[in-house]
């Protein structure tokens, strides 16, 4: 099968295309678009027999510089939409990001059996907390075009790779052109959800994202839906440098001990989330509460007596609650 990336990281698209290999062998043949300046660091280890390399220009049609313009949201959607159009990729391919890299061995069965597919979500968008980012915007306006469409609207832009069908994602879009002109869509979740509103048949139920490192730090922001397992990483260089969460770990693939080290970042994670959601934030780790300041820790640290008894009283009453039921 192929997969699809949109990348201007030739390292980090590297290292990626390293572990999809190593947990994924059965994809065997990547599309990278990348801008044409990159490409010289791009040519310098892809592999032509297995990598087709696009330039964002001739794939979308635009300069660099109208491209850099763009946010983020608009620039990929507007890229995914002209290569997916142009009919460059198979009928059949995952979509993914240079930083989604597989933690464990993962069969195509997880994707699809070849007739029904599966989509893997991460939130309601109705739900959706943030606010700030272009991406953020995209889950709200993307919530309100599906509702006004009277369609589903959870949210699959879970930082995995996902399997997408050309005819299916074409048609997605046809429906979004009725509503709106612009690119400020999640181009995941208008796909999952217009297409098996459309087409149950084609696919099996929703089913949890399985992302370590969505959010960065966990407890970022509450989750609608609790992983049951870690199988992709969302992948940040910056966790790796000295001072924070996966400090001594390597990033690229070491086949011999690539598990061992994944599992590592998975205790290290999951441990941390843990301590975030009792305001417990351990010294010497960088995160985005404390920022390695003596002041804020002590500020939470005040605080952590407060959130024990609000949990308390939380709990107590929910199981007041249930007994009466």
């Amino acid at each position: 099968m192929q997969i699809v990336y949109l990348s201007n990281r030739p390292q980090v698209m590297r290292e990626t295309w390293q572990h999809v290999r190593h947990f994924m062998p059965w994809i065997d043949r990547a599309l990278i678009v990348a801008p044409a300046a990159r490409h010289g660091e791009f040519d310098a280890w892809v592999d032509p027999t297995e990598i087709t390399l696009f330039s964002d220009e001739e794939v979308s049609g635009a300069t660099s510089s109208t491209l850099g313009v763009l946010d983020h949201v608009r620039r990929n959607v507007r890229l995914r939409r002209a290569l997916i159009g142009s009919g460059a990729t198979d009928d059949v391919f995952l979509l993914s990001d240079d930083d989604y890299r597989p933690m464990r061995p993962v069969e195509e069965s997880f994707f699809t059996d070849g007739s029904r597919d599966i989509g893997y979500f991460s939130y309601e968008l109705g739900e959706w907390p943030g606010y700030e980012t272009p991406f953020d915007e995209a889950q709200h306006v993307t919530h309100d075009a599906l509702a006004f469409l009277g369609l589903p609207h959870l949210a699959y832009g879970a930082h995995m790779p996902q399997i997408m069908r050309r005819d299916l994602w074409g048609e997605a879009f046809e429906l979004f052109e009725t509503v709106s002109d612009d690119d400020m869509v999640c181009e995941w979740a208008l796909y999952f959800n217009v297409a098996q509103a459309r087409h149950p048949e084609r696919f099996d139920a929703p089913r949890p994202f399985e992302v370590m490192g969505w959010p960065q730090y966990g407890a970022e922001w509450p989750w609608w839906v609790r992983p049951p397992r870690w199988t992709f990483e969302n992948f940040y260089p910056d966790m790796y440098e000295p001072g924070h969460l996966f400090d001594g770990l390597a990033t690229g693939l070491d086949a011999d001990g690539v598990t061992k080290t994944n599992f590592d970042k998975i205790t290290r994670w999951t441990a941390f989330a843990r301590a975030a959601e009792r305001l417990d934030f351990p010294a010497g780790v960088h995160n985005p509460w404390t920022k390695d300041s003596a002041l804020r820790r002590a500020y939470f640290a005040a605080l952590r007596p407060a959130r024990k008894t609000l949990r308390y009283l939380t709990e107590t009453r929910g199981s007041g609650t249930r007994d009466a039921d």
